[in-house]
């Protein structure tokens, strides 16, 4: 096993609105995770100022600076095609990462890896970008899905049981720009992992707006929310030239126009922390020096905040922030019922999961489930990083087995198993099509139901094809495939047992997957449905498509030579010439030569003819075995890789 000594673990969350780093040491996993402070503090502001003398500043102390050309707040986004982004990423983590040196947080004598969070929500391509621009910047990084880092400290702080954990976690983290939504099932984010541009920075520019337009309607004598007249005296109340004044200034110097902002985060963060004591009177958290002409102080207590929870935003598409995030919630529960999915509980995350209403509206939706969040929620997804990254590191070893496993032997395991299944298949499809099929048909003309033996050959022929793609045709071809993947699952798991006892896990670690196709044991779909991310009602589709478009075109061919139906033609030839035997109604007394014991007999000793046409048929595509060993290998290696995952937390 590796020496884990002088290794640290970081654990940094950079965020839209504050950024906080936490360390932990590899070689000990008791510790608990400590802060990196920038400037004196263990979360910052996620802001960036270019100075003409001092360069470039980082956090509060960037929007404390009166003369900076440059100030950028809140700038995490998507937009990864926008160079000018990119360059503010990279010198904000750059001067971080500098300044941990600087004040020696950390020791070029240690081994550092930083483990950098992400919002559930990002596309693959967006992560693998943004890990592209840390990596340029800061060495042995690694991008994590926040939701890891959050449902972590949960667990290594105790705020969930361990059997919550192992039922599955709705983490709802609520940044300032968005609102991700994370179903975690052993550490595993599946299957809902959406994300939507619902963050609280919103509410912080609708607290700057609002401040404006409350002075304006004291002016214009207009007043609807607030009689700003009770809380200010006249000459504290800005004139309309004034804010047509300021308004202006905002647009030209976007500077000030942050620095207002920040204080309306301060004031929206006040309001929230001690809701109760700000239903009528003002938050005071100072004000905002303006060209030394204008004190910018933000506006707000409960009915001004409530005003601004509750109006439309063309930003959430006219819906108000309140019932935009009550809709996203809803989504998810609607994502969870259709697939009949509880979760045992909800965890909240991030600093704009203190405000209240936000813990009543989860309450609402989903009444039956505690929901909790940490203490320090600013602090929280830092910490679950570097927990993280601690599980991460300590148990790469067995996960570069287990991926060595996945591609280089899983392949081979399943395509030694493709010509069994296939072999039974056919004995399954040709046992089926003769008993539901060609027999009833049979009789149903020996009865004079179908009167000429071409009305025979287009009724097993419609027959064939209906059970072929109904739900019994179905079944045979699942049951076979549950009963194969059953045999291929043992192998696989012989297999990852002899890695386990290698790192001290418990034998059986890696179970079998239960095989569960929902609705399409129904009806199998011969087109792909993205509902199925197993990639194993595809391919039954697939399979069940060639079969009715290849077999079943010469299967009334089939049968005929394999010498089911011969003996009828040559008892109806013997009577009414062999010409017109397919056009000719052949009289009842001929029809009943055609007994039940004579087609039982004909049925059993002709099927195996009839399933090694059948077997022939599905290999003679040799694609087939193909797609069927990369469906299952993809399907097995997702559940060896989810198991793995949770493997790791009993190594680590």
């Amino acid at each position: 096993m590796q020496d884990y000594h002088n290794t640290r673990i970081i654990g940094f969350d950079l965020g839209h609105g504050e950024t906080a780093l936490t360390w932990v040491r590899a070689d000990n996993q008791e510790t608990n995770p400590q802060s990196l402070l920038i400037n004196n503090r263990k979360s910052q502001i996620t802001a960036i100022a270019h100075h003409p003398q001092r360069g470039i500043i980082i956090g509060e102390m960037a929007c404390q600076l009166s003369d900076a050309t440059v100030l950028e707040i809140a700038f995490k986004s998507r937009k990864f095609d926008d160079f000018s982004y990119q360059r503010t990423i990279k010198e904000f983590v750059n001067a971080i990462y500098q300044h941990l040196v600087e004040t020696n947080q950390i020791q070029s004598t240690d081994t550092n890896y930083f483990f950098v969070g992400c919002p559930s929500g990002w596309w693959i391509e967006e992560i693998q970008t943004y890990q592209q621009l840390i990596s340029e910047t800061v060495p042995n990084s690694t991008v994590v899905k926040e939701s890891r880092g959050a449902l972590m400290h949960a667990k290594e702080s105790g705020i969930f049981t361990i059997q919550e954990l192992e039922k599955s976690v709705l983490v709802i983290d609520i940044g300032s720009s968005t609102t991700d939504f994370t179903l975690v099932k052993g550490m595993s984010d599946t299957p809902i992992d959406f994300g939507y541009d619902l963050g609280a920075s919103l509410i912080e520019k609708e607290i700057l707006k609002k401040t404006l337009e409350l002075h304006r309607q004291y002016r214009k004598q207009s007043e609807d929310i607030l009689k700003l007249g009770k809380h200010l005296d006249d000459a504290e109340i800005w004139q309309l030239a004034e804010i047509e004044k300021l308004e202006q200034i905002f647009k030209q110097t976007p500077v000030y126009k942050n620095r207002c902002e920040l204080r309306c985060r301060k004031a929206k963060e006040e309001y929230f922390n001690y809701q109760d004591n700000y239903k009528d009177d003002l938050v005071n958290v100072g004000s905002e020096d303006i060209q030394r002409k204008f004190k910018f102080s933000p506006l707000v207590n409960g009915k001004i905040i409530d005003a601004i929870l509750n109006q439309p935003l063309p930003e959430l598409d006219n819906k108000s922030w309140r019932s935009a995030f009550a809709s996203q919630l809803q989504i998810a529960k609607q994502k969870l019922d259709k697939q009949a999915i509880v979760p045992s509980a909800i965890l909240l995350t991030g600093s704009a999961s203190k405000m209240g209403f936000v813990f009543d509206i989860c309450q609402e939706i989903f009444p039956n489930l505690p929901c909790k969040r940490d203490g320090e929620p600013e602090l929280c997804i830092a910490r679950g990083l570097a927990r993280w990254g601690r599980v991460y590191i300590r148990t790469s070893g067995f996960m570069d087995e287990i991926s060595k496993f996945l591609d280089n032997e899983l392949t081979s395991i399943v395509g030694n198993h493709v010509p069994a299944f296939l072999n039974k298949l056919a004995a399954e499809l040709a046992n089926g099509l003769v008993e539901e099929v060609v027999k009833p048909s049979v009789k149903s003309w020996r009865d004079r139901e179908i009167v000429t033996l071409k009305a025979l050959e287009l009724e097993i022929e419609k027959r064939a094809k209906t059970w072929l793609t109904g739900s019994d045709g179905n079944s045979k071809v699942t049951k076979c495939l549950l009963a194969w993947l059953a045999n291929v699952q043992d192998e696989v798991r012989e297999e990852t047992d002899t890695i386990c006892s290698k790192y001290g896990l418990p034998l059986g670690t890696f179970g079998s997957k239960t095989i569960d196709l929902g609705d399409h044991t129904g009806k199998v779909p011969t087109s792909i449905s993205f509902d199925d991310l197993s990639g194993l009602s595809v391919f039954v589709g697939h399979l069940v498509a060639l079969i009715v478009g290849v077999v079943l075109a010469g299967l009334f061919h089939v049968i005929i030579f394999a010498g089911i139906i011969a003996p009828i033609i040559g008892i109806v030839a013997y009577f009414a010439g062999e010409s017109l035997v397919k056009e000719t109604d052949i009289p009842a007394w001929i029809r009943k030569f055609v007994s039940d014991s004579r087609i039982n007999d004909l049925a059993l000793k002709k099927k195996p003819e009839l399933q090694q046409k059948i077997y022939e048929t599905l290999t003679k595509d040799p694609t087939i075995a193909i797609k069927l060993g990369k469906s299952i290998s993809e399907w097995l290696k997702e559940t060896v890789q989810e198991q793995a995952d949770r493997a790791r937390l009993l190594i680590a």
